[in-house]
């Protein structure tokens, strides 16, 4: 299997409000949207992992890992329950043997606008100042543009975030 370092990576730009180091948004193009929907899709026996480990989740999946076949009943060894399936499987962006991961060109060339707490808007004028508005930014000297490379390594870090907080973006790029 190859290490986090050599899978893909796409890249996000950051608009952060500077006064209160704070990401407003990022612009973001359709395989990070993609990324964002199919985290949605990801089983709870491979998330659970990356939990605190003072959780009732975390602490069932481990106990029903070290139970032995015989207790559990209509399943087996390869059971569901057991999942140890890696997270690129169902984050195919970051499948380092996907040749669609690979490649760059976009079918519908869509911006979108993901704010701080993760809401997908696609980007325009209108949905841009109405995070302007909700955030009180009165001024645009107090924003700043950074360009970020996501790979599968920031993008569980990113998931962590995610099931912790409303400000991911922020907590994992600043």
């Amino acid at each position: 299997m190859p290490s986090m370092s050599s899978t893909p990576k796409m890249n996000l730009k950051l608009l952060i409000n500077k006064k209160v180091d704070k990401v407003v948004f990022a612009e973001a193009e359709n395989d990070f949207i993609d990324f964002l929907f199919n985290l949605l899709t990801l089983p709870i026996g491979t998330i659970v992992s990356f939990l605190p480990k003072e959780n009732s989740l975390r602490d069932l999946h481990e106990s029903i890992n070290k139970l032995e076949e015989a207790y559990l009943l209509d399943q087996s060894n390869d059971s569901f329950l057991k999942l140890k399936t890696p997270a690129y499987t169902f984050l195919p962006f970051f499948n380092p043997y996907s040749s669609r991961s690979h490649s760059h060109k976009q079918d519908n060339l869509v911006t979108y606008m993901v704010a701080d707490d993760l809401s997908v808007t696609p980007k325009s004028m209108t949905s841009t100042m109405a995070l302007f508005k909700k955030y009180n930014i009165q001024e645009v000297g107090v924003l700043e543009e950074k360009v970020v490379s996501i790979g599968l390594e920031e993008a569980l870090y990113l998931l962590h975030h995610a099931l912790h907080s409303k400000e991911a973006l922020t907590n994992v790029f600043l």
